[in-house]
């Protein structure tokens, strides 16, 4: 872990799951780390909510509206026992920049979540999105979820090629023709492998969104 994140970490919040940080490499050699989300990363996701291109922010809620200061704060500060919030960051020079986050939040019977998953613009096609996705995929199966799901615009090809990726079914809403609706399940018995995964419900209104590519 980096000087900067330790710092960061310093006094992390109750039951904060810190044994999931992890420092991973995109294919191009660049290194990250993947953590789960810190009640102090407001300052971070406001910044990369409003870096977001029109495009992808759209994708993101399905909607032209912006999330106001309170549902950001909503968006970090989550209960870790029912919902999961993976983020993707890069520290240069100790300035810490988000790339990309990946979240769920159980459904009302505990055995399914809602998954949504949007990467910064400047870094998609980069293998951010695969890595942030098989991370959740992993700790969803070892959460004891059996399935995520989600939705995505019809004309978002890209996270459908994601999802397909990552062995997601993809079908039509019978009620939304903009709209495919995609899943997993999570076999029991059977972490996804890194290999398999990657080596997501969102915000209310999420759709499991705007990864370009891998």
């Amino acid at each position: 872990m980096s000087p900067a994140l330790e710092r960061t970490y310093a006094y992390p919040p109750l039951r904060y799951p810190a044994h999931l940080i992890a420092s991973r490499r995109l294919p191009d050699g660049t290194g990250i780390v993947i953590r789960p989300i810190h009640p102090d990363d407001d300052a971070l996701e406001r910044a990369f909510i409003s870096g977001l291109s029109r495009d992808a922010a759209y994708n993101r809620l399905l909607s032209a509206r912006k999330l106001t200061p309170e549902e950001i704060r909503h968006l970090t500060r989550i209960d870790y026992e029912r919902e999961m919030a993976f983020i993707a960051v890069a520290v240069d020079g100790g300035h810490t920049r988000l790339l990309g986050v990946a979240r769920y939040v159980r459904d009302a019977d505990g055995r399914g979540a809602e998954f949504a998953i949007v990467v910064a613009d400047a870094w998609q096609r980069k293998g951010v999105g695969t890595l942030l996705l098989g991370t959740l995929l992993r700790h969803a199966h070892t959460a004891g979820i059996g399935r995520l799901h989600g939705i995505t615009l019809a004309t978002n090809q890209a996270m459908q090629y994601l999802a397909r990726k990552l062995g997601f079914a993809h079908r039509h809403d019978a009620h939304d023709a903009s709209v495919r609706l995609v899943e997993k399940t999570l076999e029991s018995g059977a972490s996804p492998s890194p290999a398999a995964a990657g080596a997501g419900a969102g915000y209310p209104g999420a759709a499991a969104n705007d990864e370009r590519m891998a």
